[in-house]
């Protein structure tokens, strides 16, 4: 994922915009945004394709209010680290946010990535990773608290592989490697040399030779055009990722008629499915894209899988104890986690042990 850091330049908040009309209804604008373009992650595509128009359409059609939606992604307002703040002083209204790049602010949020080659299925990382909030309200309340949000919905990330310039299929081939990757996942790399790196200098850095290979989506790799100069893409399976929010600033929240209330949280609700519904389908079109631009696409075997995961096997224990000793439910949440994957009927490759 492309990591674009810098500090939040815009200082003057921008306030919920409402006017009354006759018989009390309201003319709202809602600014809503994201720190990503539109169509490179799943979260954005829908936030555009479905969550900004469904919402304007409902409140239009089903009340007396006149709803217009503003969209703001790929940092027009805020990058991809600062949507937790930027909504919480109302330069937006609804923030979606990677919390991938929220490692400081929302640490235990990313309890899926600290357990990888968990399920590629985003419907069952997006089920398990609601129950785990759900089961856990504190992560939920954590947004109002800290960040004077409300809390509508999460969503996932489509599943992560590995596209490399070199073809390998035992774990062993990977050792000598030079592999890239970005925040935590950074930490999945094992028996290469791990290199810190975003997807917006990927094309150049494997060209150049800085790097072999670099964790990402399919999606993402043919997006980029990274097959370009790394043509062989594995289905490693390191999972679907729920690791997104949806929150919406609580002065805004407040200020809303109930009914556009009621139906903000429907279309939040369905928003989640959407998601998961296009992380599923991304994935089976970007391998189709690859093998028509003549890259080499194979799944990891099971060996190799369970190889990788063994050698990560402490990884987990060791973000729930960090999680732990910064105040956090670590243990909690990420077992719960581990265990409703399993309720589902998904079989870890290797079954982590959590103190």
């Amino acid at each position: 994922m492309m990591n674009m850091t810098k500090p939040l330049t815009i200082a003057l908040p921008v306030a919920l915009m409402t006017t009354v009309s006759a018989a009390g209804a309201e003319n709202i604008t809602l600014r809503v945004g994201s720190g990503h373009p539109i169509g490179l992650l799943a979260y954005t595509e829908t936030a555009h394709e479905f969550f900004a128009p469904e919402l304007e359409r409902r409140v239009n059609e089903e009340t007396e209010h006149t709803l217009t939606i503003q969209e703001l992604h790929s940092g027009a307002v805020a990058d991809v680290d600062e949507i937790l703040q930027a909504t919480r002083d109302g330069l937006l209204d609804i923030g979606f946010a990677s919390l991938i790049f929220e490692p400081s602010n929302a640490f235990l949020h990313n309890f899926p990535l600290f357990m990888p080659f968990g399920t590629p299925d985003p419907y069952m990382a997006t089920e398990a990773g609601r129950a785990t909030l759900e089961a856990h309200p504190e992560m939920i309340s954590f947004f109002e608290e800290e960040f004077g949000q409300k809390y509508l919905t999460g969503s996932c990330l489509e599943n992560y592989g590995l596209g490399t310039d070199f073809e390998w299929r035992a774990f062993s081939d990977l050792e000598g490697q030079k592999i890239a990757g970005a925040g935590v996942n950074l930490d999945w790399i094992a028996g290469a040399s791990p290199v810190t790196s975003n997807l917006n200098e990927a094309y150049q850095a494997i060209q150049t030779g800085v790097y072999d290979g670099y964790i990402s989506a399919a999606a993402w790799w043919e997006s980029f055009s990274l097959y370009e100069v790394a043509p062989v893409f594995t289905l490693t399976d390191f999972g679907s990722q729920y690791v997104n929010s949806v929150t919406i600033n609580l002065d805004t929240w407040n200020s809303l008629p109930e009914e556009v209330q009621e139906i903000l949280m429907e279309v939040s609700e369905e928003y989640e499915e959407e998601t998961a519904r296009v992380c599923a389908e991304s994935e089976e079109k970007a391998v189709a894209a690859l093998e028509e631009e003549g890259a080499t696409v194979f799944e990891i075997d099971q060996q190799a899988r369970e190889d990788w995961a063994e050698a990560l096997k402490d990884f987990p224990n060791r973000m729930a104890q960090e999680a732990n000793e910064r105040g956090l439910p670590g243990t909690e949440v990420m077992t719960f986690y581990l265990e409703e994957l399993e309720r589902l009927g998904y079989e870890w490759p290797y079954r982590y042990e959590i103190d």
